[in-house]
């Protein structure tokens, strides 16, 4: 069976997360500006699709500006972008202890991170078959509660590391779990236990040249806590909460107009008949929804991803009003009518002039747009 190849005009119906790289290097360069050694590593954490912008896309736009250090979660990020060509340094954020996926991430030079006497002992063992020094990272459990050594039992951890003759412990960090919240004694809780993990360590003889542990939103909110090395991650495409982060949004959503309607009062609107018409409308059919990623919030999209069953999207704004829902469309502020379906968005589009066919851009948050939507840099 032969198939038709798709020709570029088709391809135009295509939804597409647009990715301003203007902005996106606007907020390169306001992370530099915060950074105050001349040696300070910024790693960049690609994980989560680069939190929306593209894996790929995004590790090698910021390559090409200057990052030379990634992070990412799953083993199967740190495979994609090493089949991607990218050769930069690259740590896995998450430590693991099967042996095959160990030595699999040795093979292909991902940097380690070790949280346990086991998982150090299984990353020395293959380095030592394979005779070859690897890097790691020390973690330290602070207060997160999930990976990590205890920041209390600094003798054990020393002498863990002093076994590893094949390990060359490059850098030790820790994980904000509150770092969002007005109240910052916990983070200073936190901060405080790191450093004094990292001074008796020292003080048995370890050094690491790289000590961590702000995230995005850590880096811009607490600059007494930035240390020698920042994970950023969200800031890239501007969602970072910190006091005059400065940056700017980065991706725009583009679909198409399919069709085109006038309804009458009393007529019904998606799912469970969830809208009623009041007075005649114009209405236009976006062919989007929340299989695509429109109308994951983000309690969904931390809670609830799976289900996919999402509240209504709106951007960072939220511009709720009577349970209403509206979406900033070209520049106008258009209603949402109904229920968002798997596939489709209806917006109220009376006294615009607005048809079927045209382009339409609207703000979205891209952690939330599904990674079957490509992206585009622009």
């Amino acid at each position: 069976m032969q198939f038709i190849k798709i020709k570029s005009k088709v391809c135009e119906y295509m939804n597409e997360l647009i990715i301003n790289t203007d902005n996106l290097l606007y907020n390169l360069n306001k992370i530099r500006e915060k950074v105050s050694e001349d040696n300070y590593t910024i790693i960049a954490v690609v994980k989560g699709n680069a939190y929306g912008l593209g894996i790929v896309e995004l590790t090698n736009f910021l390559s090409k500006n200057g990052i030379t250090f990634f992070a990412v979660a799953s083993v199967q990020e740190a495979i994609t972008l090493r089949q991607a060509g990218i050769n930069e340094k690259l740590m896995i954020l998450t430590p693991f202890s099967d042996k095959d996926t160990v030595k699999l991430l040795i093979d292909n030079n991902i940097i380690l991170t070790i949280d346990s006497q086991y998982s150090a002992q299984i990353a020395n063992e293959i380095a030592k078959k394979e005779n070859k020094e690897i890097t790691a990272h020390i973690k330290i459990d602070t207060g997160l509660s999930r990976y990590g050594f205890n920041y209390l039992e600094n003798d054990k951890t020393s002498q863990i590391i002093k076994k590893c003759d094949f390990i060359n412990f490059e850098g030790i960090f820790s994980h904000f779990s509150n770092s969002l919240a007005s109240d910052s004694s916990w983070s200073n809780k936190q901060f405080e236990r790191f450093n004094e993990a990292i001074k008796n360590l020292e003080e048995k003889g370890i050094e690491f040249k790289l000590k961590h542990i702000c995230n995005s939103s850590g880096f811009f909110k607490y600059p007494n806590m930035h240390l020698n090395a920042a994970r950023i991650g969200s800031a890239f495409s501007g969602y970072a909460s910190g006091p005059q982060s400065g940056l700017k949004k980065v991706s725009k959503f583009h679909t198409k107009i399919t069709r085109i309607k006038e309804l009458n009062k009393g007529d019904f609107i998606g799912y469970g008949n969830s809208y009623i018409v009041k007075k005649q409308v114009k209405i236009a059919i976006l062919p989007t929804g929340y299989f695509d990623g429109i109308g994951i919030t983000l309690e969904d999209q931390r809670f609830k991803f799976l289900s996919k069953l999402k509240k209504v999207f709106l951007d960072i704004k939220s511009l709720f009003k009577d349970n209403a829902i509206f979406l900033n469309i070209n520049g106008q502020k258009l209603k949402v009518l109904g229920q968002i379906g798997m596939h489709d968005v209806v917006i109220d589009i009376t006294g615009t002039n607005l048809k079927e066919n045209d382009d339409i851009y609207f703000d979205v948050r891209p952690t939330f747009i599904d990674t079957s939507i490509k992206r585009i840099y622009e």
